[in-house]
């Protein structure tokens, strides 16, 4: 898929990151590395390799990012600690896909179809591809968990999305075509891309929705932004900033994103960072169980269904058609519910006579569960869940809040990280983004543990009147 310009693209990627890792610091060259390559490179395609992963946008970005920080970081002596709980998810994740292949040695046989059974190659591939998975939590964790390292991926992420923009603009204008302009080929569905009569945009990702996820990102880090720098030089930059991204999330077209965004806007400009905090970790809480309560049939499946298509119809047919297919994959996930069915589409419901999935994996949650059982879903979502409800857990021995400027960092990424949690119900937008988030926040929360919490960093002097500012200054 795609044309040479896609390949070279890929394969240039890690001269880039080199360049990047030799012209700033590690923090920044980590971020850039990696924003960089989930925003521009292209998707859905890969460069076959003789080793064990999969080279994609994500892959290449993320094992460039490593290499660039093995080469070039120096020792920390703050280095936050891998604490226990980070280590034990860390290590049922990566080990799981050993137990569903030794749990899944038989071919499953259906009528006409045939799908094969795994074996050991398939463990080692898995613990492989886990590996590249949880690398960006591992470097947020070590180099981005620090109250300015914070700040830092906060503002890369404003300033990314108000580059790209103006490529969003242009789509939702003449239609998601700048990839095909560039890379040769629509990467998904184009029926997808029309919504309420007009476009939604993708530019260089997989799907609109992983566009308006960024810009719901996006948004949240510029109402800190705005918030904790309100006494400096500046600030109607800041205000103007955050409403042309709700302008700019509304034209996006993606209903679930623009309710996280109106949702959590008001969170990040008005409440303490201990209240954001404690918001995020019990949405976390709720997330992490929802499979459980889908199992016991605890959640009114019906009534939100209803509640949907009273506001919208279309978007109110999707997600019951979600519900649905969780109710048919579920009946198969309690088949093999510790290790799951892994891969080779076996965890799919089948037809036997046609040979076609009656069944759609949407939610990144219901993935997880059919492929790796229980054991991989408490180990991946329990490390994005557990990062935000431990934070929670530090922020409620805060007492009255406190610090309240300093910690805000904290809270924000807290809710974005909150949003993101929430789409992998519906959706699979699980990315580097959202890892290197999780990393970051886990990594802060251990620094609490270790020292207190940070000093007021964001104390800011009075402002200065009547000076035009730089948008480097205003960010």
């Amino acid at each position: 898929m795609g044309n040479s310009f896609a390949v070279i693209a890929l394969m240039v990627w890690p001269f880039v990151a080199a360049l990047i890792f030799s012209r700033t610091t590690t923090v920044k060259a980590i971020i850039w590395t990696i924003i960089g390559g989930y925003l521009l490179l292209p998707p859905a395609v890969e460069i076959p390799s003789p080793l064990p992963v999969v080279l994609n946008k994500d892959t290449i970005a993320v094992l460039s990012a490593l290499v660039g920080t093995i080469v070039s970081a120096t020792k920390d002596p703050e280095t936050p600690r891998l604490e226990g709980w980070v280590k034990t998810l860390m290590v049922i994740y990566v080990f799981t896909p050993v137990l569903t292949a030794f749990a899944n040695p038989e071919p499953l046989i259906e009528g006409i179809t045939y799908r094969p059974g795994l074996g050991p190659y398939d463990g080692f591939l898995g613990i492989v591809a886990a590996l590249v998975v949880i690398t960006p939590f591992l470097l947020g964790y070590r180099f981005l968990s620090s109250a300015e390292g914070m700040k830092l991926l906060l503002r890369s992420l404003v300033v990314a999305c108000l580059a790209y923009a103006v490529p969003m603009l242009i789509e939702i204008r003449l239609s998601p075509q700048i990839n095909v302009w560039i890379y040769g080929f629509f990467a998904h569905d184009f029926s997808q891309a029309i919504r309420y009569g007009g476009f939604r945009p993708m530019v260089f990702l997989a799907h609109g929705l992983w566009v308006a996820m960024f810009t719901a990102m996006a948004l949240i880090a510029a109402a800190y932004l705005m918030r904790s720098k309100r006494h400096l030089p500046g600030h109607a930059g800041r205000r103007a900033i955050v409403g042309g991204l709700t302008v700019l999330l509304v034209m996006c077209k993606s209903l679930a994103a623009i309710v996280y965004g109106m949702f959590f806007l008001p969170l990040v400009l008005l409440t303490s960072a201990r209240r954001q905090i404690l918001v995020a970790s019990v949405i976390a809480g709720l997330v992490f169980a929802y499979p459980i309560g889908r199992w016991m049939q605890v959640v009114p499946t019906e009534a939100i269904s209803n509640f949907a298509l009273g506001i919208d119809q279309e978007r109110g047919r999707s997600l019951t058609f979600r519900l649905d297919n969780e109710d048919l994959l579920l009946d198969r996930a309690v088949l093999k519910p510790l290790f799951g069915w892994g891969g080779w589409g076996r965890n799919q419901v089948i037809d036997p006579n046609s040979g076609r999935y009656i069944s759609v994996t949407d939610g990144e949650w219901i993935v997880q569960l059919t492929i790796y059982g229980f054991l991989g879903y408490i180990g991946i979502f329990g490390l994005l869940c557990g990062t935000v409800i431990r934070m929670g857990a530090s922020a409620w021995r805060w007492g009255a809040p406190r610090r309240d400027k300093g910690e805000l960092v904290v809270g924000a990424i807290s809710l974005i990280m909150a949003a993101s949690l929430i789409d992998l119900i519906p959706n699979a937008t699980l990315t580097t983004l959202t890892w290197l988030c999780a990393g970051a926040l886990a990594g802060n929360a251990a620094r609490l543990a270790q020292r207190g919490p940070a000093p007021d960093t964001d104390a800011t002097p009075a402002p200065m009147a009547g000076r035009r500012l730089p948008l480097r200054t205003i960010l």
